[in-house]
């Protein structure tokens, strides 16, 4: 084989590879490019009392029960299931800050705020505002309900834990 013949086939490789990253990510890149991430991005200088956390550390965080658990996503998407204990915050359909006058916690209470995984961004900018509102402990579980339940966690599809 020669060395043409290989710098071609490498070549192929490559190109090949990134049309098929790039189809299969299509709705991440255009998102991308909307600006959607750009405020997904959490500096810790701004934003110091939020940082992400894995699925095993909000198992832990549920399993101790040291942590309040917010669900962003819609009320009737809330209802047909969610993090048993969950309140709802739907943050999507209600931006206003007065929301989170329903929030009759200690400013230092770990939150856990999620929605429905990664492509979903509404639990970081649910975050940034409990921020603003001075709370202390502002966790993000970016793997969601999709993750929480495809790992077969409690769950609860009754709408009582929204009003509590």
């Amino acid at each position: 084989m020669t060395i043409k013949k290989l710098f071609r086939q490498i070549v192929f490789i490559l190109i090949l590879s990134s049309i098929l990253g790039f189809s299969i990510n299509f709705h991440l890149v255009k998102n991308y490019f909307q600006g959607e991430f750009r405020r997904a991005f959490l500096r810790s200088e701004e934003y110091p009392s939020i940082r992400f956390i894995s699925l095993a550390e909000a198992e832990e965080l549920f399993s101790r029960g040291v942590a309040l658990f917010i669900d962003t996503r819609s009320e009737e998407i809330f209802q047909k299931g969610h993090i048993l204990g969950a309140r709802n915050i739907p943050f999507v359909e209600r931006k206003e800050e007065k929301v989170l006058d329903l929030l009759s916690f200690p400013l230092e209470k770990t939150l856990v705020v999620y929605c429905d995984g990664s492509d979903c961004q509404s639990s970081v900018e649910l975050a940034k505002l409990l921020h603003k509102k001075d709370f202390k402990d502002i966790r993000i579980f970016f793997g969601g309900w999709l993750e929480w339940v495809s790992e077969g966690l409690p769950v609860d599809s009754r709408s009582e834990d929204a009003s509590k």
